[in-house]
């Protein structure tokens, strides 16, 4: 009797054992919310050129242990992510998104709340789709990674060309001239550009409508004023363009304007490395940048280095009957003279005005 109780009792302790439950297994960091087919992805749609949405993904630790964010990566600069930790109370704490450790460590049971802001100010390429991606690396050997996908389509109305202009090197005593061509980018759109106006006091801007291969265009000038101080110059002016079947109605559209100031007659270039072994030497080139502009070149000498080391020889290119020149060509060439060490000389070239140039030569 006994032997026949202590078999059953075995066979109820192998029933209650097969019939327990398995431990659910662990599902590391789990997104939640969303489409149940695509998680992952959120699609914006057609946004206005100028706006800044954003989408929030939230995932929920699900392990035992904390997971560390190692880093999020974008995959351009117009996907602008921020992240937080959001406690089972309610608490928030930001992340860190810079190179110096993990972005941030989610509990377990706590959430992590990713936000993507789409600038579209960064986005070149505008009335046409994107998908950009935002790519998470965790600690958890469940789920080390996650990628977030944002479609977009950028409504611009209007296509500038180039959207920057880049005015390039303007002599200090000279107007800096540079414009943009302006089209309706929206097929059969009631689009019309208003006015074009400048953003910056030392900008003047103008705009003419013409029409170029049978379509209407706005060609919009920029001429920035003589006498500002040397170095980069950086402004903008503003398209205000009128769209009645568009909300809104009005459109405002910033163009950079960017330039670099620079003296009237230029030495280039700045800095020219010469072995002594190159017979050909180095050139230099003084050149008067203002149209109509021309000069004489009184002398041009090496200093900071042992005399008779190099030979300097200056050509006026196409001169006049004075001998002045909107060009000059400058030839530093090595000598027989034996150096040891290096040298760390300067060309100086002295106009006719008084006017010192000057550019570097590194030599061996």
């Amino acid at each position: 009797m006994l032997r026949h109780l202590t078999l059953l009792l075995s066979l109820l302790s192998v029933n209650t054992a097969c019939s327990e439950a398995p431990a659910p297994p662990t599902k590391g960091l789990v997104i939640e919310g969303g489409d149940l087919d695509r998680p992952y992805f959120h699609d914006f749609g057609v946004i206005l050129d100028g706006t800044s949405p954003s989408h929030v993904y939230r995932f929920r630790n699900t392990e035992s242990n904390p997971v560390t964010l190692k880093d999020v990566l974008a995959s351009c600069s117009c996907a602008v992510p921020t992240v937080r930790v959001v406690s089972r109370s309610g608490a928030v704490t930001p992340g860190r998104l810079r190179n110096d450790g993990a972005v941030c460590v989610i509990p377990p049971g706590d959430a992590l709340e990713v936000e993507v802001e789409m600038d579209t100010s960064r986005i070149r390429r505008k009335n046409t789709d994107r998908l950009s991606t935002v790519r998470l690396r965790t600690s958890s050997a469940v789920t080390p990674f996650h990628t977030l996908e944002m479609h977009v389509k950028v409504q611009q109305l209007i296509q500038a060309t180039p959207w920057e202009i880049e005015l390039g090197e303007i002599p200090r005593n000279e107007i800096g001239r540079g414009e943009t061509v302006v089209i309706v980018a929206v097929q059969d759109a009631d689009v019309e550009l208003r006015t074009a106006r400048s953003l910056s006091p030392e900008l003047e801007v103008t705009s003419t409508e013409e029409e170029r291969f049978g379509q209407r265009v706005w060609v919009v000038e920029a001429q920035l004023e003589p006498g500002l101080p040397m170095g980069p110059w950086a402004g903008a002016l503003q398209l205000i363009v009128d769209a009645a079947a568009f909300d809104p109605p009005e459109r405002k559209v910033r163009v950079p304007v960017r330039a670099n100031v620079v003296e009237d007659i230029v030495l280039r270039p700045r800095r020219v490395f010469l072995m002594r072994s190159n017979e050909r030497g180095a050139e230099f080139t003084a050149e008067a940048l203002i149209p109509g502009a021309r000069f004489t070149i009184s002398s041009a000498e090496l200093r900071d280095c042992p005399d008779r080391l190099y030979t300097t020889e200056v050509t006026p290119i196409a001169p006049d009957a004075r001998g002045q020149a909107a060009k000059w060509k400058i030839r530093v060439k090595p000598t027989e003279v034996s150096q040891e060490g290096e040298v760390n000389a300067r060309l100086v070239v002295t106009l006719d005005t008084g006017e010192v140039l000057e550019s570097a030569l590194l030599g061996r």
